[in-house]
C-alpha cells in the first residue's frame, strides 16, 4: 500500500528516512539551539537550507527561534 520506501521514525533520532527513490537517505537529528544561533547559521552547519528547516520543525515565524528549542535536522 504504501511502497517500501516509507521507514518508521525514532523519537531517538537514529532511523535513516527516505523521501524517495531519487532522494539520498538521511539522518534524522536533534539540534539543541544556542544563543545567538540564526536559521541561517544553524542551516549552513548542517548543509540544508532554511527553508528545510522551516518545513521540517513547523517554524511560524523563522526570524523567531528560541534558545534551548530543539530542531530536527535530516542530514544526508
Amino acid at each position: 500500500m504504501f511502497g517500501k520506501e516509507k521507514k518508521q521514525l525514532s523519537d531517538a533520532g537514529l532511523a535513516k528516512v527516505s523521501g524517495g527513490e531519487n532522494e539520498p537517505r538521511r539522518q534524522k537529528i536533534g539540534y539543541t539551539v544556542k544563543r545567538g544561533d540564526t536559521l541561517t547559521k544553524i542551516a549552513a552547519m548542517y548543509g540544508v537550507s532554511i527553508m528545510d528547516l522551516v518545513t521540517w520543525n513547523n517554524i511560524r515565524n523563522p526570524d523567531l527561534i528560541r534558545e534551548g528549542e530543539t530542531l530536527v535536522i535530516y542530514k544526508s
